[in-house]
């Protein structure tokens, strides 16, 4: 087993990741999640936030140079391409809104070896301006042990330096943390163990993964381009992993009708789902209350994600409040 480590390098310890209004929007559109409180102010003060609410998987997927910074560093240096998602486990400790200022800290849990590469589980935990945790994210990854052809790392982002001003001293920041109690604990009450959602049907096409890629900044090759999929041993392009997590985030939150009220969220990925270059794929996601606990006022929601008949989720649960 790898030895747990947690990566602090000088970014992790002065960089900081600032929410921005326009950006929550901009990935509301590339997970395709309409609710209002991701789109407009008045609609996200109705709900007692201070700005824009962003969707699950945001604080997760958008990282900072910071976070990223340590990602390389507790990886190996591991390439984006040779690194693939196995499962992600979200516990939303209260919102993200427009205006926090977050914080990465990465730890490596365990590393294990494998005949066709490396698995290996992160903890990453997501604070904000006063070190108050907003969400604690559990990773595994699947690392490709093999070099990058010379064709496919052409394609890659280029690793350039951090400019000198994000390496400043951190300054003290005031709390921006939500005025209402209780942070992410908001009830949806009327759940009822067997309820079905209608299934919502998602259409991908290459500019929607191009698109998804710019706004989170996971520029993965594989996810545009057929050679760099052809060499991690995939057919053609394939959606990102948390692309497809976040469309089942948007789907809680039209199902509940609230876009703040999921406090667990996992998913465990069975099959990639490749996106021709000359027709769009279409991915249908459904969901059922299997349990609700008046104990400890908790339901769990399973989901179920399918591309042409072959399931793109191997498990999928989310948690929320019922009072």
């Amino acid at each position: 087993m790898f030895p747990r480590h947690a990566v602090t390098d000088d970014h992790g310890v002065s960089d900081h990741y600032e929410v921005a209004r326009e950006k929550i929007r901009e990935f509301a559109r590339a997970v395709q999640d309409s609710h209002p409180a991701h789109w407009d102010d008045s609609s996200a003060a109705a709900l007692g936030h201070r700005g824009l609410v962003a969707p699950i998987t945001f604080a997760s997927a958008v990282g900072s140079l910071a976070q990223r910074s340590q990602m390389r560093a507790a990886l190996d240096g591991y390439d984006p391409a040779q690194l693939l998602h196995v499962d992600q486990d979200i516990r939303c400790h209260r919102p993200v809104v427009a205006g926090d200022r977050l914080t990465h800290e990465v730890v490596v849990d365990s590393r294990r070896s494998t005949p066709s590469g490396d698995l290996i589980a992160v903890t990453t935990v997501i604070r904000d301006g006063m070190a108050n945790p907003v969400q604690t994210v559990h990773t595994t990854l699947a690392g490709r042990a093999q070099e990058l052809a010379p064709t496919v790392r052409a394609l890659a982002m280029l690793d350039l330096p951090v400019p000198a001003a994000a390496r400043l001293a951190p300054q003290a920041v005031r709390s921006t943390s939500l005025t209402r109690e209780g942070n992410a604990r908001i009830a949806v009450p009327g759940l009822t163990v067997g309820r079905r959602f209608p299934d919502r049907v998602f259409r991908l096409s290459r500019g929607e993964l191009v698109h998804y890629a710019g706004v989170s900044g996971d520029v993965n090759p594989i996810h545009w381009s057929d050679e760099a999929a052809r060499h991690a041993g995939l057919r053609m392009v394939t959606a990102h992993g948390m692309l497809t997590m976040g469309l089942g985030a948007a789907c809680l939150s039209e199902w509940l009708g609230v876009a703040d009220g999921v406090v667990g969220y996992y998913v465990r990925f069975a099959s990639p789902v490749p996106v021709a270059s000359d027709s769009v794929a279409e991915i249908s996601i459904g969901g059922v209350v299997r349990s609700v606990d008046d104990a400890t006022g908790r339901a769990t929601i399973s989901l179920t994600a399918q591309r042409d008949d072959v399931a793109v989720f191997a498990g999928a649960t989310a948690t929320v409040y019922t009072r």
